[in-house]
């Protein structure tokens, strides 16, 4: 396939895989399959997914593909059959996009979601040490943004990321990255959440409104209250 008409192609593609027939279901998910070995399959996919007049299911549907994709290309694999890592180059892209997409108005919730989980594989093998500017990135996109749909879609990011915190084995080089996060995080994360309850009480008649600012507090909370990682932080600070 040529990549410059990848959307197109990848777009049939994923189509024919929401199709109740199994024949084309399975040509679909045939062809899809073999073009995953490509190096440049991913950010494909991932270009596909950020293309606004393309339909939200096919899109969706692109963003489940991208997130499996990432599980099984994102590092070597030590299967006797590997499937072949994605090159550094395209890693970079695939990063750039990532984020800026996971801001846009244009992207749903279930949208979010998909790349919010194909986010955090990239952040368990890559951030911070192999992906440090990313929460520069994030809270720059914080103070510029104008609405809670940019804000929620950072806060959904910033909560992908930082999930590693709460699942892995604790150890000091961890707890290093939890310092880092929190020394550039914290302060941003405190003020939207402080913000955004401050102006609450003046739009509970307005469900449009009010809807937003909620989620927002709550993806606010999921990164607060996280008991064991802050309770270890501590720990390891008054040690340090």
């Amino acid at each position: 396939m040529e990549w410059s008409t990848a959307p197109k192609t990848l777009s049939q593609c994923f189509l024919q895989t929401l199709s109740p027939d199994l024949e084309p279901r399975r040509r679909a998910e045939s062809q899809l399959s073999g073009l995953a070995a490509h190096p440049g399959f991913g950010l494909a996919v991932l270009c596909l997914v950020s293309l606004p007049n393309v339909d939200d299911l096919i899109r969706i549907a692109a963003a489940i593909n991208f997130k499996y994709h990432l599980r099984y290309h994102w590092t070597s694999s030590p299967d006797p059959q590997p499937y072949p890592p994605i090159f550094d180059a395209k890693k970079s892209e695939i990063k750039s996009h990532i984020v800026r997409l996971m801001v846009a108005s244009s992207s749903s919730p279930r949208i979010q979601s998909q790349l919010g989980e194909a986010l955090a594989i990239i952040g368990k093998h890559d951030f911070p040490k192999s992906w440090p500017a990313i929460l520069l990135d994030l809270v720059a996109h914080l103070w510029a943004a104008q609405d809670y749909a940019p804000i929620n879609g950072i806060l959904s990011t910033a909560n992908s990321i930082f999930k590693k915190f709460r699942y892995e084995w604790k150890t000091n080089d961890l707890l290093l990255d939890l310092k880092y996060c929190l020394d550039e995080f914290a302060a941003p994360l405190l003020k939207i959440f402080l913000k955004t309850a401050s102006v609450i009480p003046a739009n509970l008649n307005s469900a449009d409104t009010l809807c937003p600012l909620i989620e927002s507090q709550r993806l606010c909370c999921r990164e607060f209250f996280t008991p064991s990682i802050f309770k270890n932080c501590l720990n390891f600070l008054r040690t340090t």
